[in-house]
């Protein structure tokens, strides 16, 4: 190369393989990085370019427990950088190291935010009812979790390259045709339990916000978590309006993966691209949606939360009316044998 990369503080030129090194610990520290990394110099940008592949082979070895949740296996994979548009990622690809880095980081919000709170409020005892200790049990919850968002994103991933809603169904309808039922009942539950969860935090902060009692506008840390301006107020005082908000977000979880819980709790912190605000309009779109069809205005698909239930039923034998109560039970099977 007719230029040096990089130079030691004492003023000596490093070789390729120790820029490589560096560049490496560098990309892994910070994903993003990389884009600065190539638009250093030519020589740089050739350098980092050949070895692309080597280097996110590497930084996949050495996050290996990291990113295994995330879905590092398939070839092509959704963007979880929302609104994503038609964005995909391909393996072993800088792009492809700072999506593995943000579902991880994603994963690990979710599981400790209190939408994925493991509770059933019919039992006082709290679910699961494993007779573990407390700390224990968290950590069961949390190896459940884990393995809930890999299907999830196996889920959304499936869809990669389509963008008709026809196709798009159709695609994550075969994929959740060929899961077990252990993998339907952790499917199942996890979107329950964000779906419980999204209700009582959109419950609460309504409640908080003022509006109920003609006070104040809602705090603007709350705003995110409903869309009163939408909505008729008189709604706003019975729970059936948070029920089809809930019903939505499940649908929008499912198709988009785990990003899109992250981008509605956590994307107003984002105040360039506030993904929060994308995610909003979808929940209204679906809720728009919903109203046209209970209306006789458009056609509709059935909940893709439904044709979970629906396959599960089919493979464990189970009524509609008691999958609930035997995915939950699978779950705790599941849970029991984890090595902690």
């Amino acid at each position: 190369m007719g230029s040096h990369l990089f130079r030691s503080n004492g003023g000596v030129k490093l070789i390729p393989e120790v820029c490589l090194q560096i560049a490496e610990e560098v990309i892994n520290s910070d994903p993003k990085s990389a884009g600065s990394l190539l638009r250093l110099s030519k020589d740089f940008n050739f350098l980092l370019s050949n070895y692309e592949r080597s280097i996110s082979k590497s930084l996949r070895d050495v996050n290996k427990d990291g990113f295994i949740y995330s879905n590092a296996d398939q070839d092509v994979i959704l963007s979880s950088r929302m609104p994503s548009g038609d964005i995909v990622v391909s393996i072993l690809s800088y792009p492809w190291v700072d999506e593995m880095h943000y579902r991880r980081r994603t994963i690990d919000f979710l599981i400790e935010h209190e939408i994925t709170e493991m509770v059933d409020t019919t039992n006082i005892a709290g679910w699961p009812t494993l007779d573990i200790p407390k700390d224990e049990l968290f950590k069961r919850l949390g190896m459940f979790k884990k393995g809930a968002f890999l299907l999830l994103y196996r889920l959304a991933d499936c869809t990669t390259g389509l963008s008709e809603t026809p196709a798009i169904r159709t695609r994550q309808s075969e994929f959740l045709e060929s899961l077990s039922s252990d993998d339907l009942a952790s499917l199942g539950v996890i979107v329950e339990v964000m779906g419980h969860g999204f209700f009582t935090m959109t419950k609460t902060a309504i409640h908080d916000s003022g509006l109920l009692n003609n006070t104040a506008m809602p705090p603007s840390s709350a705003s995110h978590l409903y869309t009163p301006d939408t909505s008729p107020f008189e709604d706003l005082w019975n729970d059936n309006w948070i029920r089809e908000c809930m019903c939505v977000f499940e649908d929008l979880v499912q198709k988009y993966g785990p990003a899109f819980a992250y981008a509605y709790i956590e994307g107003s912190n984002d105040c360039v691209r506030r993904p929060d605000l994308w995610a909003r309009s979808k929940l209204q779109n679906g809720l728009d949606n919903m109203n046209a069809y209970e209306m006789g205005y458009t056609m509709s698909y059935a909940s893709l939360q439904s044709v979970v239930w629906r396959v599960f039923c089919k493979k464990t034998g189970c009524s509609l009316q008691d999958s609930w109560n035997v995915a939950r039970e699978l779950v705790e099977v599941q849970m029991e044998v984890y090595k902690v």
